[in-house]
């Protein structure tokens, strides 16, 4: 038997969209795929509804306070949303990302380097 391979150009959208998780599986409880998702350590995105049911802290999870909102389908309901919200993994934020106090702690000892020196 042979196989017949055909190239396809695909679009931005078909590549996007090959690129976002598929969701949780029909029958399965939001919660669960929810700490599925931060076992595995991965990005997850609340709508408001669903916001108060997930617990950061405990799970070591970080929201961007400069990245307050974003588009999004909501990890839990499954919902398109314009003003979810991004919960990072702690330990991997902070070695990725530095937020506005970082920038500004490393501005305030560059300064006090160079009064030092010059």
């Amino acid at each position: 038997m042979h196989t017949i391979l055909v190239k396809k150009e695909y679009t931005k959208k078909e590549v996007l969209k090959a690129n976002e998780a598929p969701g949780k599986k029909k029958g399965l409880t939001s919660g669960s795929w929810v700490h599925d998702l931060c076992s595995l350590q991965k990005v997850i995105t609340l709508c408001p509804l669903c916001q108060h049911k997930f617990n950061p802290g405990r799970l070591h999870y970080i929201r961007d306070k400069d990245m307050p909102i974003c588009i999004a389908t909501c990890d839990g309901c499954k919902t398109f949303d314009t003003h979810c919200a991004a919960y990072f993994y702690e330990p991997t934020f902070k070695t990725v990302r530095s937020t506005a106090a970082d920038r500004r702690a490393e501005r305030t000892a560059y300064r006090k380097r160079e009064a030092l020196l010059g």
